[in-house]
């Protein structure tokens, strides 16, 4: 190839990075089992796809996450039910740095040769679909003479009728930033947050047996209908929601301690290494200290290459050192601002407005402020994967494996990141999708480790991983009395004493970790 021809790289290398053209399904390797993610994007029961809903949709989540892969299970599930290969072009901008060369030109010249060559062989063209992978790589802010993805897709989108544009990156905003620069209306675009594997994604690619219709756990039923924890707040009984919690631990009831032993696991690796891999890790203690490094220099990468684009944080590697003392913290204690002012010598405003939203938005860390306090002095901090936080810190599995102080506190992480999820999909289900608000609770008697709301009705959570229960149980219990709620929920561990899995006492509901876990 010659520097003439640099611009030409995509074109001449389309045909490789779509060889279902070719070869149908056979030439896509994908995951024994598909994420969570992909039923709710694909709608494999149904004749449409979230795909469809809008002229252009952006998955948006951190490198290694699975996007591309989600990708690849909707076009293999396509061409699976009987779509034309032909309909599902994919261009990867990560894969050769010269497609970001010329990026514009490249696009339309590629899109050109696609709907008139490959395209062009199908009686009927509609739908067809444009995978448009890690567009943030193209953005140019600072090449006037270059124009930004944005341009090339919104020619595209008012080109015709029948075509649907998907985009990845790794930030919401890296795709509301261009898409507001062309001045496509925001009716015409969503964005879908693709996020590390949950538990039940884990345990569900080790053990697919219990993913069968008589021992699947749902979350469906606790998010919708008259066993629901929405339905159990409107009648202020918990009977209504530890009776649907019944029916579902029932399904796995043979099976429980196939499932508690891989709770240690899932949390000494979280949801980005083990999905990485070839094949389920079944022992985190057989991964090599490599993966973590691997994971922890990506975050590393991602921090020093998608930040500058947002504009509003000098000092990139302040970043990285509050990821690092996250991961040292892992939630235990709310920090104050005062002391994040003195360790990073900035001002509040500078943590509060640029710091915390540019890790929130790339996915990686959230700040937790407390319930029912407009002028926090302190903030929670949680790295939204667990196994970021072994990366970060130990370096390798043996020490969540082999300590049970460890293994406690990245529970608590775990449980706040999927009661972000759980939050999510009870509002979502409900018709009413926002993100997810988890905060903590002082009380006189304690803390309650996370409140969220259902239709503006609070719902305090307590984790007892540990005996005694009544550490977590307590604040739970004030709370429900100062803020009259229905009822509360706490979380136990393994080595918690209980004569019943789902009990409820002194008005709150009693339920297990991992079954919590598989829910959400």
């Amino acid at each position: 190839m010659t520097f003439d021809d640099a611009g030409d790289a995509l074109l001449r290398a389309l045909h490789e990075h779509n060889p279902w053209w070719e070869s149908g399904t056979d030439a896509i390797d994908l995951p024994r089992r598909a994420k969570s993610d992909f039923y709710h994007l694909a709608r494999p029961e149904q004749a449409d796809s979230q795909f469809e809903d809008q002229p252009l949709l952006g998955l948006v989540g951190r490198r290694g996450v699975g996007k591309t892969t989600l990708l690849e299970q909707f076009i293999h599930h396509r061409i699976e039910q009987g779509a034309a290969s032909e309909r599902f072009c994919y261009v990867p901008f990560g894969a050769d740095p010269l497609y970001q060369l010329q990026s514009d030109d490249g696009l339309r010249q590629a899109i050109r040769y696609y709907e008139g060559r490959v395209l062009g062989r199908v009686d009927d063209p509609t739908p067809h679909f444009l995978f448009l992978d890690d567009v943030h790589l193209v953005e140019h802010p600072s090449k006037p003479t270059i124009d930004g993805w944005g341009t090339p897709v919104s020619e595209l989108l008012a080109d015709g009728e029948g075509r649907h544009v998907v985009v990845t990156a790794n930030a919401g905003v890296q795709i509301e930033r261009e898409l507001e620069r062309v001045g496509l209306a925001a009716d015409d675009y969503a964005t879908q947050p693709i996020l590390p594997e949950k538990f039940r994604d884990y345990l569900y690619t080790l053990a697919p047996e219990l993913e069968a219709d008589g021992t699947r756990v749902s979350p469906t039923p606790l998010r919708t209908g008259d066993g629901s924890l929405p339905a159990a707040l409107a009648a202020g009984d918990p009977d209504v929601l530890a009776e649907t919690l019944r029916a579902q631990y029932d399904r796995v009831a043979d099976a429980v301690p196939r499932v508690q032993s891989q709770v240690v696991h899932y949390l000494a690796m979280g949801g980005i290494i083990g999905y990485a891999l070839d094949g389920p890790v079944e022992s985190a203690g057989d991964l090599d200290a490599s993966a973590y490094t691997q994971l922890r220099d990506d975050v590393r990468d991602a921090l020093y290459q998608d930040v500058p684009g947002f504009e509003s944080v000098q000092t990139i590697a302040d970043l990285e050192r509050l990821c690092a003392l996250a991961a040292r913290n892992r939630g235990a204690d709310p920090v104050r601002y005062q002391r994040l002012v003195e360790l990073f010598d900035v001002d509040r405003r500078t943590i509060t407005d640029s710091y915390l939203p540019a890790l929130e938005q790339l996915y990686l860390l959230s700040g937790v402020t407390e319930y029912d306090n407009s002028r926090p002095r302190s903030v929670r901090l949680y790295l939204r994967d667990t196994g970021l936080v072994t990366a970060l810190t130990d370096g390798d599995a043996s020490g969540a494996l082999n300590d049970f102080d460890r293994e406690a506190a990245l529970a608590r992480v775990a449980a706040f990141d999927h009661t972000m999820r759980f939050s999510y999909g009870v509002s979502a289900a409900q018709g009413a999708p926002t993100d997810p608000d988890v905060r903590f609770w002082r009380g006189r008697n304690g803390e309650v480790d996370f409140v969220f709301e259902v239709a503006d009705t609070p719902v305090p959570v307590g984790l007892a991983y540990r005996p005694p229960v009544d550490d977590a149980a307590t604040p739970v219990r004030e709370f429900v009395d100062t803020y009259e709620t229905p009822f509360g929920i706490v979380l136990t561990g393994d080595t918690v004493r209980s004569e019943r899995p789902i009990s409820i006492e002194d008005g709150l509901v009693h339920m297990p970790y991992w079954l919590y876990l598989l829910l959400c």
